[in-house]
């Protein structure tokens, strides 16, 4: 009775899937909501059952997209792969924070994989040809502008230049940052979906708690002094690396302080709706993003939390 209904669960998700690759691949207009809830045929069936059957489904949508496209194998086993790292985190009762890691390690494995593969094989590097293509969107701005009679703005052009530069340079901490992201997407999406399908799955702790190792004060401060010591020609390997570091860790103690004044406005029973305008800002306003992130060294360095508690 058992191998039966798992039998029938799996047709059902590869079903539900086949449905799903398919509006994502031939429908351009219904590939930004499908892209949510790919990985819920994969989700809900690694939370239920064990992994040998999830591996058969696994194998089973691969097969499938390879029928419906080339294109949608990749899909396949982007979605497919975390989802059953992700369910089964959630059937073998891992945290929620350990269930968003491990996802987001085999999502960004995923994604490295295929640019790698893409790179070799193919001969097609999505970094130039984006450069390429903002480029020649700047040159039809510049054009658009001296047909109206008007210079283009050397300043402007500088600007352009820098940020496609700043670009390449960010690559590997942008990447890092949308797989991260992407998962915390499809796990907001995906868990209220689970619940109403009976699985019980763990919760974060409220943002107001988070607070990230002190560790973290060194580790920028270490960067900040290798950035001033060394001399980092831009295009060098030092430079790739203390640029991508300082990066990632300005943005772990932006997200501190974002937690600090979700804790300040919870301390004082302030509306929601004022930490949620402070985080909007911080992202609008680079002064802003500044003094967050200041609030972000001053929390881990002092422990401004445990003080206000006190109080």
């Amino acid at each position: 009775m058992k191998n039966t209904r798992m039998l029938t669960e799996g047709a059902l998700m590869l079903a539900v899937f086949a449905v799903l690759i398919f509006l994502s691949v031939f429908v351009p207009m219904a590939t930004f909501i499908t892209n949510f809830f790919l990985i819920l045929p994969f989700l809900l069936y690694s939370a239920k059952y064990p992994m040998k059957n999830a591996f058969v489904l696994l194998a089973g949508a691969i097969g499938m997209s390879a029928v419906i496209s080339v294109l949608a194998v990749p899909i396949a086993v982007l979605y497919g792969t975390t989802g059953l790292v992700m369910g089964y985190c959630i059937r073998s009762g891992k945290s929620k924070l350990i269930s968003y890691m491990a996802s987001s390690m085999v999502f960004l494995g995923n994604i490295v994989l295929f640019y790698g593969i893409v790179v070799t094989l193919f001969e097609f590097n999505f970094m130039d040809e984006f450069t390429r293509m903002f480029r020649s969107s700047a040159d039809k701005y510049g054009n658009l502008l001296e047909s109206l009679g008007q210079a283009p703005n050397v300043q402007v052009t500088q600007q352009i230049e820098g940020m496609i530069k700043l670009m390449k340079t960010l690559a590997p901490s942008l990447l890092i940052g949308g797989a991260f992201l992407s998962v915390i997407l499809l796990m907001v999406v995906n868990f209220p979906l689970l619940k109403r399908f009976g699985v019980n799955v763990p919760q974060f702790p409220p943002f107001r708690t988070l607070k990230f190792p002190r560790s973290i004060l060194w580790y920028y401060l270490i960067t900040l002094i290798i950035s001033f010591v060394a001399d980092l020609e831009e295009g060098t390997y030092l430079y790739l690396v203390v640029m991508n570091a300082a990066y990632i860790l300005e943005m772990l103690l932006l997200i501190q302080g974002l937690a600090f004044i979700f804790y300040y406005s919870y301390l004082k029973n302030w509306p929601k709706a004022i930490p949620i305008m402070a985080a909007i800002m911080t992202f609008l306003w680079p002064i802003f993003f500044s003094i967050v992130r200041l609030l972000g060294i001053i929390d881990l360095g002092f422990d401004l939390r445990e003080r206000l508690a006190k109080k």
